[in-house]
């Protein structure tokens, strides 16, 4: 149940950083956030290294949470194709759009498994964020 508590934790602070969401998007992430760590089995020592920018938690787990979270959210269907125009509206309320489409289009990617692709544009995202 700690562990539970933890990620729980570590995914609402994250989500939370994203000034672009609504209340109720945050609701539901956090919902989504919790669904994922229990579909996947996820360390949640992992979910906080993943929050703050430390990817070395890159294994299956880690890797496929995030891809959790995106199908979720709507940013990735399930055959790990990423909704670039879904995950750009979700961020341009509070970033200026065309950064946000440079960004995306630098970062989109189809790697081998959704899982990876999942991982690759969330890392990606997050070391270009300061650009936005």
């Amino acid at each position: 149940m700690l562990k539970f508590a933890v990620a729980f934790l570590s995914v609402t602070i994250a989500v939370l950083q994203i000034k672009a969401f609504t209340l109720q998007q945050r609701h539901q992430g956090d919902i989504y956030a919790i669904e994922c760590v229990a579909e996947t089995g996820v360390n949640p020592a992992s979910v906080a290294q993943l929050r703050v920018g430390d990817f070395s938690a890159n294994d299956k787990r880690s890797k496929c949470f995030i891809r959790c979270f995106f199908e979720k959210e709507g940013f990735m269907d399930s055959k790990g194709n990423l909704h670039m125009e879904k995950i750009a509206d979700a961020l341009s309320g509070d970033f200026d759009r065309e950064k946000v489409e440079m960004v995306l289009s630098n970062c989109s990617t189809k790697e081998k498994n959704a899982c990876d692709t999942a991982f690759h544009m969330y890392e990606c995202f997050y070391n270009h964020r300061e650009s936005l």
